[in-house]
């Protein structure tokens, strides 16, 4: 296996490519979680405890419907990734530079669309998923706030994307360092800060994540039209070239699909589930262990999206094995970094829930749902990392149909099973996702070792 990388992955080995492409978006992701860490953080800490339970609930709501945003923008972001990465693979500066000015088209597109449906249907996501009075009250408050974020952030994920693609995964951390630096001030500023500025609670927490998007998303447009990145974003790019734009959205609806469809709408179910569930604080609880595997999570994240972006540049040089190689090695090192997160979410899952909130309510349910979850984290590393490579080298309807075949047919079936049914709570909700993901990773394998991958177009 030749190495024809470029830049300052060439004369690395594979190993040490991986690890180069790897860091930053890790440090980006975990950023991007600690946007949102932060806002529940200060909403547990809110006095009295009443209105910190009231406040966890309604962000643990919202965070959904700012993960669909995400999950939306993303789905664009993989389909102008795949060719770019294959573009900027095979030596096509051109077709790189098209591939971003139509992304860019459709993040406008998107953000817009995503922003106004948001603050319209504000208040029916809240009663939808189960919340009433004062959580009701601030998740539709915070929804209606942040909503106008979305332009912004459609910009900020679908440009960093972009970047990724071209193997500049430097950049994307550094936007993500300004994002959180700009959330802490303006968070703490507009909840504990002297009047007019601060007391505003909830309201605050949404108007500090907005201020922070729309910094982000300033900063990642002047990268991106100055060509610091690798990219440069034309003017005359931005002009809607259908051949260019059917080609990303080839690649991207398949993904759309499989993240709204799938992940998204079969986790809202849950969460649906959840909100019904007899108990104290159970939705926060359960809101809370989430927000708290995520640091797991994203170290498995980074790694795909390591080895998607070598996916996709491997096989945009024609070598096939190179690409084969990237998946493997970036799953080993996803399983080494999951697997202890998992010992210390069995070992220590009380302390870490007490570092988020000092809720009892919360903190008696917490631990037990990270205490399930330890075990699993070499599985659900195969599976993030995987579906990433067969995403990166543009095999998207395969990923999607294992993701919304396994959600709809095992994980939301099995949690109503486990949680409501047989009345074993969020508990048994947290044994049926384990098991589906755990089920899913090794469907996963089996894909990958096909190899059709290999051979699919962009």
């Amino acid at each position: 296996m030749s190495n024809k990388m470029t830049g300052y992955l060439s004369g690395l080995s594979l190993p040490r490519q991986v690890l180069a492409l790897a860091i930053w978006p890790f440090i980006e992701q975990m950023m991007a979680v600690f946007v949102g860490t932060v806002d529940m953080v200060v909403a547990g800490h809110l006095s009295p405890e009443s209105l910190a339970v009231a406040a966890v609930d309604a962000l643990g709501v919202t965070s959904y419907i700012t993960w669909l945003m995400a999950l939306v923008f993303s789905a664009v972001g993989v389909g102008a990734a795949a060719l770019i990465a294959r573009a900027v693979g095979g030596g096509h500066k051109g077709l790189a530079h098209a591939s971003l000015g139509q992304a860019m088209l459709m993040a406008v597109v998107c953000g817009l669309l995503v922003g106004v449906g948001t603050y319209i249907l504000a208040q029916p996501i809240g009663q939808v998923s189960g919340l009433g009075g004062a959580g009701l009250h601030w998740s539709t408050v915070y929804l209606r706030i942040v909503s106008f974020a979305f332009l912004p952030s459609a910009l900020l994920i679908i440009g960093n994307a972009a970047l990724r693609a071209a193997g500049d995964t430097r950049t994307p951390c550094a936007v993500m360092a300004t994002v959180n630096i700009a959330n802490v001030i303006f968070s703490l500023l507009f909840v504990y800060g002297p009047r007019p500025i601060g007391g505003h609670g909830v309201a605050g927490i949404a108007a500090g994540t907005l201020c922070a998007w729309v910094i982000g998303s300033v900063v990642t447009i002047t990268v991106l039209i100055c060509g610091w990145g690798g990219l440069r974003l034309y003017i005359h790019r931005l002009r809607l070239h259908l051949h260019t734009a059917r080609r990303i959205v080839r690649v991207a609806v398949p993904n759309m699909y499989e993240s709204i469809c799938g992940m998204w709408l079969g986790n809202f179910l849950i969460l649906m589930i959840v909100g019904r569930l007899v108990g104290d604080a159970t939705l926060g609880a359960h809101m809370i262990a989430l927000r708290i595997e995520s640091v797991s999570f994203l170290g498995g994240l980074a790694l795909g999206m390591a080895a998607a972006t070598l996916t996709g540049q491997y096989l945009g040089m024609g070598e096939v094995k190179g690409a084969r190689s990237a998946a493997v090695i970036s799953t080993w090192f996803a399983a080494a970094y999951m697997g202890i997160w998992g010992i210390a979410y069995l070992a220590v899952p009380t302390q870490m829930v007490r570092l988020v909130t000092n809720a009892e309510p919360l903190i008696r349910q917490a631990p037990e749902i990270l205490r399930i979850y330890g075990p699993i984290q070499i599985f659900l590393a195969i599976m993030i990392v995987l579906s990433h490579s067969l995403r990166g080298a543009g095999d998207t309807r395969a990923s999607m149909w294992i993701t919304i075949l396994s959600i709809f047919s095992i994980r939301v079936p099995g949690c109503y099973l486990l949680g409501v049914t047989l009345d074993l709570g969020l508990p048994g909700i947290w044994l049926a996702m384990c098991g589906e993901m755990t089920l899913r990773s090794l469907v996963f394998i089996w894909r990958f070792r096909q190899g059709r991958w290999e051979k699919v177009v962009v």
